[in-house]
């Protein structure tokens, strides 16, 4: 039976500025045996260090040990490439640091992508992403696209430096309920605005709900452009993407209502998270 070990909490995760002896401290991953939890360790610092030829050997013994794909992915990576993340955005970090632990993640995610795609369930939408044109950045992206697929997502993933017009034509032949567009850096985040009016321009804007992410994104980004949702994580862009087949499907892509509920499930996520604060030190 897979182990069951939490991932969803927003965990604090300011001891891997630090070293994995302070990780070790922590409380996160408490509920993993000891050698699992270690273990997550262990992949969280393979990855901020760039060991890419330790991947592997870290990732094939947690799933030996019935950890699944899902868990981590949204579990010890994600925690690692957050840390690489805000390293990259405090100037801690370059793109050679950050393209050594863009190769432990490649090499992690070739092992997890067909169990992930196994894992998948009943067929819920269909979501393009791709990273936005002169961006050569995708590991985020790479990460969305199987948790939204292992949630029963279809993902037309266009790769890497997509011009907006690529955009557009597989909207117009996949007929996405989502769009996503991913930047890393600061000079291409502004083509995520240049290929939303080119939506707009070709009159698909109400046809689809658009979603933007990525190092440099942020909420005041994505108010300012106009997109519909912004994603902090892959957890939190596959609960939106739910929320934009369920609940609010009945909203056009760029109805002011939408961006309002996403905004509102944000705030209920920041709420739960303060609750729980209070409540552990209470």
């Amino acid at each position: 039976m897979p182990l069951r070990i939490d991932t969803e909490q927003d965990f604090d995760i300011e001891d891997l500025q630090y070293d994995i002896e302070d990780s070790r401290e922590t409380g996160r991953w408490t509920d993993a045996p000891p050698e699992i939890k270690e273990l997550f360790h262990e992949i969280e610092w393979n990855i901020i260090d760039g060991e890419h030829q330790d991947t592997v050997g870290l990732i094939q013994p947690a799933l030996d040990a019935e950890v699944t794909a899902r868990t981590l992915i949204a579990g010890p990576m994600a925690t690692g490439i957050a840390e690489v993340g805000r390293r990259f955005k405090m100037d801690e970090y370059f793109l050679p640091e950050v393209m050594m632990s863009a190769k432990c993640m490649h090499a992690a995610l070739a092992i997890l992508k067909p169990l992930i795609i196994a894992e998948k369930t009943e067929e819920i939408g269909t979501v393009v992403v791709g990273t936005v044109q002169g961006d050569l950045h995708d590991i985020g992206k790479k990460i969305v696209a199987m948790m939204l697929e292992a949630a029963g997502f279809t993902v037309i993933d266009l790769g890497v430096t997509v011009p907006p017009e690529d955009f557009i034509a597989a909207i117009r032949e996949h007929r996405p309920q989502i769009v996503g567009f991913s930047a890393l850096l600061t000079t291409t985040m502004n083509m995520q605005w240049e290929t939303l009016k080119l939506i707009k321009a070709e009159g698909l804007r109400q046809d689809v709900k658009v979603f933007v992410g990525g190092a440099p994104i942020s909420q005041a980004w994505c108010d300012k452009i106009g997109a519909d949702a912004y994603a902090a994580d892959a957890l939190i862009a596959v609960d939106k993407a739910k929320a934009c087949l369920n609940e609010f499907v009945s909203w056009k892509g760029g109805d002011p209502a939408l961006h309002a509920a996403m905004l509102a499930m944000d705030a209920e996520r920041e709420a739960q998270k303060l609750a729980q604060a209070e409540a552990a030190v209470g």
